[in-house]
C-alpha cells in the first residue's frame, strides 16, 4: 500500500483524557505521514505510532477537525488539526485502508464526508 502524506494546519502532543492540554505543538512544520504498518506525527520530532501499539484514533470537531491518535502505552496522546471535513476525509480513508483502530466518532465522519449529501 501506498504511503499518504498531508500537512495538517497543526499538531500537538498531550496528556490522554485531557482534550484542551498541549504538552507541546507545531504550527510551523506539522506533518502527518500515513504507512502501511503506523503514522508518524510531526510534533517537536517524529513520533512513530504503530497501528497495533494504537488503542484508538478519534476525530473530534474543536476549533476545526482534530484526529487524536492513542497510544495503548503511555500518558500522552498525539493530535494533528485539520481546517475541516475536506480536509480530514481523506485522511481517515487512507487510516481505514491501513486498518488503523477508528473509533465510532471517526467512522462516522468519514462516512458523512463521503456520502453524497454532505
Amino acid at each position: 500500500m501506498a504511503v499518504f502524506e498531508v500537512r495538517p494546519m497543526a499538531t500537538f502532543s498531550g496528556l490522554r483524557g485531557v482534550p484542551l492540554l498541549a504538552l507541546s505543538h507545531n504550527a510551523l512544520f506539522p506533518a502527518l505521514t500515513i504507512g502501511p504498518l503506523g503514522v508518524v506525527i510531526r510534533v517537536i520530532r517524529n513520533h512513530e505510532l504503530r497501528y497495533d501499539a494504537i488503542e484508538t484514533i478519534t476525530a473530534t470537531r474543536m476549533f476545526g477537525i482534530q484526529v487524536t491518535f492513542v497510544p495503548r502505552a503511555g500518558l500522552r496522546s498525539f493530535t494533528a488539526g485539520f481546517a475541516g471535513d475536506a480536509a480530514v476525509v481523506p485522511v481517515l480513508a487512507a487510516l481505514r485502508r491501513h486498518g488503523a483502530p477508528l473509533d465510532h466518532a471517526a467512522l462516522a465522519r468519514l462516512a458523512a464526508g463521503k456520502s453524497p449529501a454532505a
